[in-house]
């Protein structure tokens, strides 16, 4: 009979045991229905991808495009646009920055105008802000189409 007792005590344990660390593997949304996702998550480790003016580009039209929003988004460039071409594809285009640098987060940011131009016909013009940390290169943070009225 102590012997049934205990096995049985055994079993309860293990039983217990098995359903409480089973519930560390899973999760129960609780109240998760109840807040409305305002923006998705993001971690550390994982980065949102960086705007893009054009995915008609391939990476040698990319290269003289860079070179031209690096040297338009320089601090001393007051409003002079600075053009670019890659003569093998007949891809070109501009860059000019719209008014002065200014800190965000810590990193130097400006916004800029693009304009680029493939097989002879104009993609619309673009607006955005690109920013760097110290020395590193330019990265476009975000893009939209510019509307011109009139």
């Amino acid at each position: 009979m102590i012997r049934r007792r205990l096995s049985h005590r055994n079993l309860l344990s293990a039983l217990l045991c098995t359903i409480s660390l089973g519930g560390c593997a899973n999760s129960l949304p609780i109240f998760s229905e109840l807040i409305p996702d305002s923006a998705p998550t993001t971690t550390g480790s994982i980065f949102a991808p960086a705007a893009t003016l054009s995915t008609e580009l391939n990476p040698a039209d990319w290269e003289k495009a860079n070179h031209a929003r690096e040297t338009a988004l320089r601090p001393d460039n007051i409003r002079e646009p600075v053009q670019w071409e890659n003569k093998t594809t007949a891809a070109r285009g501009n860059f000019r920055p719209l008014g002065i640098a200014f800190l965000q987060e810590g990193d130097l940011c400006r916004s800029f105008s693009a304009q680029i131009i493939i097989e002879n016909v104009a993609r619309p013009a673009m607006q955005g802000t690109a920013c760097r940390s110290g020395a590193s290169e330019w990265k476009i943070s975000e893009v939209k189409r510019l509307v011109r009225q009139g």
